[in-house]
């Protein structure tokens, strides 16, 4: 009974995660035109602290931004993340409003004994949607119309072991299984019967095996330090054109690179129950290799991010027991747009949690507000808000002794 408590509310909400997450309608009009937009990794409470918790040790999360962290679990823990996303994106002329479901990450932990721990999950690391419509002008024909289509998402399963070495360091690594897609459908209809529809899909499959490792240090007190080193990403990219007319469809091979990346942060708790956070985070500028259409428009993506934290108490009033978070973060995108011209997001976080009925787990909010782009310096910019819904839930990695022999 025990064990039908914990799976049946947990994969049912992964479920239906998965269902809505398929009825995306756009991602960021930012992220179309290169890999897609880059989704940071953390549950709703890290979401909620701006993504600065890069140093703060959590015993009830499998999905952490540091690795390492997870060596603190002590029980078999899954955990699942959803976000809904809500834009207005707006040029100086047009006003397009959006709604998007993320594909939910998911995360399982399971101790292979105390302080050594083993996981294994799924999460996106770029993701893509658009729908567009309009009249296209053909040289020597009448007014035709196209339909464009934009699918993408590159994600990564990541299979992870933490350890915990000594009271004050973890040390976590992550083999990361990297794959993914990137296809344009475009077809164009003539209102004249004596012209033939054209159709088209240009499809860039992606494959790498990268790996990536953290630390949590705690040197003394309520001081943590973490830091995490994302290695480099080689894609082998296999790309395809189909027509119409078969005659003309071709393939090609080609490489295509991440640069290494690294996050560095700090934790401090100024009381046992107040804590701030922070971490910067940065990956240099890929060769536009594949991306011509980019060339001089790429530069180097860096997040810089700040929380604070009010963690819970077991006793008080309801909101005293209520954790309360809140966030900044300024995120520097790879694209450039137009060419030399940065685009930032800026986003304000906030959040609180819940502890799960009848058993150990968590279940956390968040919501973050902020801007995309800006109007005056990229053409257009996009207002969003993103709601977070995370879910940990576990139980102990054994058979009770009452369970034996049966």
């Amino acid at each position: 009974m025990r064990r039908a408590v914990f799976v049946i509310p947990v994969f049912s909400i992964f479920l239906l995660s998965v269902a809505l997450g398929g009825a995306a309608n756009g991602q960021s009009v930012f992220g179309l035109n290169f890999l897609g937009e880059h989704n940071f990794r953390g549950s709703a409470r890290y979401r909620s602290l701006a993504f600065s918790a890069i140093a703060v040790p959590d015993s009830n999360h499998a999905i952490t931004l540091n690795t390492a962290s997870i060596a603190d679990l002590t029980r078999m823990t899954f955990s699942v993340v959803e976000v809904l996303g809500m834009s207005r994106a707006r040029s100086d002329e047009d006003i397009s409003d959006q709604n998007r479901f993320h594909l939910p990450e998911v995360m399982i932990a399971v101790p292979l004994r105390k302080g050594l721990v083993f996981g294994v999950g799924y999460r996106t690391r770029f993701l893509g949607r658009a729908d567009f419509s309009y009249p296209r002008s053909v040289p020597g024909a009448p007014i035709a119309y196209e339909v464009y289509k934009h699918r993408s998402s590159l994600f990564t399963a990541p299979i992870a072991l933490a350890w915990k070495v000594t009271e004050w360091i973890n040390i976590g690594c992550e083999l990361q299984i990297d794959r993914g897609s990137i296809r344009d459908y475009a077809d164009v209809t003539f209102n004249e019967g004596n012209f033939q529809q054209v159709e088209s899909m240009r499809s860039r499959g992606f494959s790498a095996t990268s790996w990536s490792a953290a630390v949590l240090i705690r040197p003394v007190g309520r001081f943590y330090i973490g830091a995490l080193w994302d290695g480099k990403v080689d894609y082998d990219v296999e790309e395809s054109w189909e027509y119409s007319r078969a005659e003309f469809d071709s393939t090609a091979l080609w490489d295509f690179s991440l640069p290494v990346a690294y996050g560095l942060g700090f934790a401090v708790g100024l009381t046992e129950r107040w804590w701030v956070t922070s971490q910067f985070w940065k990956r240099e500028a890929p060769d536009p290799t594949g991306f011509q259409h980019l060339e001089g428009s790429l530069g180097s993506e860096q997040l810089i991010a700040f929380g604070i934290e009010r963690r819970r108490v077991g006793e008080g009033g309801f909101f005293s027991r209520l954790p309360l978070r809140l966030g900044f973060y300024e995120n520097r995108w790879h694209v450039e747009f137009p060419p030399g011209e940065p685009v930032h997001s800026r986003f304000i976080t906030m959040g609180t949690g819940f502890q799960l009925p009848g058993g150990p787990g968590r279940l956390d909010l968040s919501v973050e507000v902020g801007q995309i782009g800006s109007v005056d310096n990229n053409g257009l910019d996009e207002r969003m808000v993103r709601i977070g819904v995370g879910l940990s839930a576990s139980e102990p990695w054994s058979r009770r002794k009452g369970e034996r022999g049966r």
